[in-house]
């Protein structure tokens, strides 16, 4: 079908019975926005995704995506039918999950940037849990860029966060990368400028003494910490200026940008990465709740620097 072709609405369907194989194809191609990454998720080809998804539009007689863009999106008879789709995957889901929840064992190691790990994945993965008794799950936080080199070896799934487009993981969230400071002292004003940033390597440190370089702003670190924690407490108290995700920013700081003299950054993106190991259900379980919960839960109410 050419791009931006659009179904006649009073098409007749061929059947008024869902097909949820052809539901769940849809479903995976809104939350990717790729149909060569969704048939790699689906393990099918990309022409069986291409072929299946046209079924379904034939079935319900509309268009349901966009073709023909570098990113594909839900028409707005797609967006519409969006929200019925995924519960009628919910009820599905729910109704083998009942039957074989207690079945389903295994170990899962997840690594996780801090604010993530302490914030929201402790109460996600009790809920997991209860619902999977026989399913263990090893939390662990530090640095996405030395998590996502040991996936498959010491974490079978990582949640973190890189440059947008990166291809890490698939994407859940994005936000933009800002400087900050308390909001009562001048802290951006001295030179060489005083940072309260990550360890050596971390990506948003990179990110901040490189854009300082090319501004030609002299810098120094004046604090350094893996913990977001102690990286707001170094800012508040004036020592430093930090980098931050701006959604996931303290109220209690103050943003800074090109008004103060500064540098824009770049935009992240968090993401979730598995471990290419089949046979997992007990991951594949994980991965399918943590994308759910986390897609459906705003990035503002998550604090995190890494």
């Amino acid at each position: 079908m050419p791009a931006n072709t659009t179904r006649s609405a009073s098409a007749t369907p061929r059947s008024h019975t869902a097909d949820i194989d052809l539901l769940r194809v849809f479903d995976t191609l809104v939350r990717i926005g790729s149909f060569t990454t969704a048939a790699k998720a689906l393990s099918r080809t990309q022409s069986a995704v291409s072929m299946q998804l046209r079924r379904l539009e034939d079935q319900l007689g509309v268009q349901l995506v966009t073709r023909g863009t570098r990113q594909l999106a839900p028409t707005p008879e797609g967006l519409q039918l969006l929200p019925l789709v995924r519960q009628m995957l919910g009820l599905n889901d729910q109704l083998f999950h009942d039957v074989g929840a207690h079945e389903v064992s295994g170990n899962i190691r997840l690594g996780s940037i801090e604010h993530y790990a302490t914030r929201v994945l402790p109460v996600l993965v009790a809920e997991f849990c209860r619902q999977y008794p026989r399913i263990h799950v090893e939390l662990h936080h530090g640095v996405s860029s030395a998590m996502h080199t040991e996936l498959g070896a010491r974490y079978d799934m990582v949640l973190g966060i890189g440059a947008v487009g990166s291809g890490e993981g698939l994407p859940l969230s994005r936000s933009k990368v800002v400087w900050a400071t308390t909001t009562s002292a001048a802290t951006h004003l001295q030179r060489p400028l005083p940072l309260a940033v990550t360890p050596e390597g971390s990506m948003l440190r990179n990110w901040a003494t490189r854009a300082l370089d090319r501004a030609g702003i002299p810098w120094r670190v004046a604090y350094t910490s893996s913990s977001a924690t102690g990286l707001e407490a170094a800012v508040r108290a004036g020592i430093a200026v930090g980098v931050f995700r701006e959604a996931t920013i303290s109220k209690r700081l103050k943003i800074l940008g090109p008004k103060e003299g500064l540098p824009a950054l770049p935009e992240s993106e968090a993401w979730l990465a598995v471990a290419p190991l089949p046979g997992r259900k007990a991951v594949e379980l994980l991965e399918a709740f943590l994308i759910h919960k986390l897609r459906k839960q705003p990035d503002a109410r998550v604090r995190g620097t890494q």
